[in-house]
């Protein structure tokens, strides 16, 4: 458990240079998988066939996975020693303005963090002064046990990953990254002041560092704008509805039905998937009809849950109950940006934005641009990791930082292109 005096003196800028150092391992890491996949295994392949040849594949394919893991673990405890690091920064900082307030009212605050009256109340409003003491002492718990929380998750996302590379195939190298981000979105998530009042709240809120604000307006919005005392203006922020929907529904719509396979029509429902979290946001159909080539939308009978099954025989009548812009991710990329939307960049996402991935493994392969996955984004780290959840396999605030030397390996180079939905209809 975190103590009064140890979050007092701690010094989470520190961790940083750690958080660095782990993300360039990881980067080497996974270089060197690249490269023995390039220069190793592909060599052997096209000029060693015999049983000799196949052993000494399969040993650089172990090694190669090796790399992988060392990779995948190597990030997902960077985002874990990173995200601490801001987690740590933000309870500080309430502690600090709650020692500072109450001394500022003539109350004592004790080395473990007690906040009593003076010895001498003599002429002074006592019931006031109980006022404010009962009021610091409230906010000092809070940071308090909001920074126990963020050292309890943290270390949990590093105990997690500590095992040994030789034994851990990348499958499980990913489920272990994967559990380290979604610890490092616990750490952002408990220092919000839930237990606060809406007054307390805004003071929270008021007394945070305009970059500290943006890491919780990304990493957490919905918990952040369910918070009672989030100023109005902060709340009309995170909705977004300039872009024609309410991004914090879109984001609802995602949290509450990301493994909820029942309106699943499609053998792919990845862009479906994305259609209806926006639908559900309330961005509108547009054109009269689902034949409608620059429309996005669905029938009645696509409401109802309704699918023309494939047909070998007449593939064409596949999602007739929906504009092929709906449920198809290439076409659905096209149409975003062709009425209204934007291409932000990767450092410019932001919960509710659609995250693209397109092929981009040159000649001979797939056709380089076009989109083959769709997924939205739900959450950015303060790192920059880009969070997203997706349909088909269901799966929630994945890490793209960890998912891309996986996808690259599998499916080739990617290019990966964050869209920015905006009604222009």
């Amino acid at each position: 458990m975190v103590g009064f005096a140890d979050l007092r003196s701690a010094q989470p800028q520190l961790w940083h240079e750690a958080a660095l150092d782990l993300r360039t391992a990881s980067v080497l890491h996974d270089d060197t998988c690249d490269e023995i996949h390039a220069n190793g295994i592909r060599a052997l392949d096209n000029n060693w066939y015999d049983a000799v040849g196949d052993l000494a594949k399969a040993e650089l394919r172990h090694l190669a996975e090796k790399f992988r893991s060392l990779g995948l673990l190597d990030a997902g405890a960077a985002s874990a020693v990173d995200t601490l690091e801001d987690a740590v920064k933000v309870a500080q900082r309430e502690l600090n303005d709650a020692v500072y307030g109450a001394e500022n009212k003539g109350l004592v605050v004790s080395t473990d963090g007690q906040v009593s009256l003076p010895s001498d109340t003599t002429g002074l409003d006592i019931e006031l002064l109980e006022f404010y003491r009962d009021n610091a002492q409230r906010l000092i718990d809070d940071a308090v046990e909001a920074a126990t929380q963020a050292d309890d998750a943290g270390r949990s996302a590093l105990e997690g990953l500590k095992v040994d590379p030789d034994t851990t195939t990348t499958e499980r190298a990913l489920e272990l990254q994967a559990d380290a981000v979604h610890d490092a979105l616990s750490m952002m998530r408990n220092q919000l002041p839930d237990g606060l009042t809406p007054d307390q709240q805004a003071a929270w809120w008021n007394a945070l560092t305009p970059e500290m604000q943006e890491d919780f307006k990304k990493a957490v919005p919905l918990d952040l704008y369910n918070l009672a005392g989030l100023p109005a203006g902060v709340k009309t922020e995170l909705e977004a509805k300039d872009r024609g929907y309410n991004a914090m529904e879109t984001l609802q719509y995602a949290r509450d039905h990301w493994d909820d396979t029942d309106e699943d029509l499609f053998p792919n429902n990845c862009a479906h998937f994305v259609s209806q979290a926006l639908h559900a946001g309330g961005l509108p159909y547009k054109g009269q009809t689902t034949l409608d080539e620059n429309g996005w939308g669905r029938s009645r009978a696509g409401e109802w849950g309704w699918n023309t099954p494939d047909s070998r025989w007449l593939p064409e009548v596949e999602g007739l109950s929906h504009t092929r812009s709906w449920y198809y991710a290439d076409a659905q990329q096209d149409f975003f940006l062709n009425n209204g939307g934007d291409r932000v960049g990767m450092s410019g996402a932001r919960p509710g934005d659609v995250l693209y991935f397109d092929y981009a493994d040159g000649p001979g392969g797939h056709t380089d641009g076009e989109s083959h996955h769709a997924a939205l984004v739900t959450a950015v780290l303060p790192d920059g990791d880009v969070l997203y959840t997706q349909h088909t396999p269901g799966a929630q605030n994945s890490s793209l930082t960890g998912r891309i030397p996986v996808v690259e390996q599998g499916e080739g180079a990617q290019q990966y292109t964050v869209v920015r939905p905006r009604q222009a209809w």
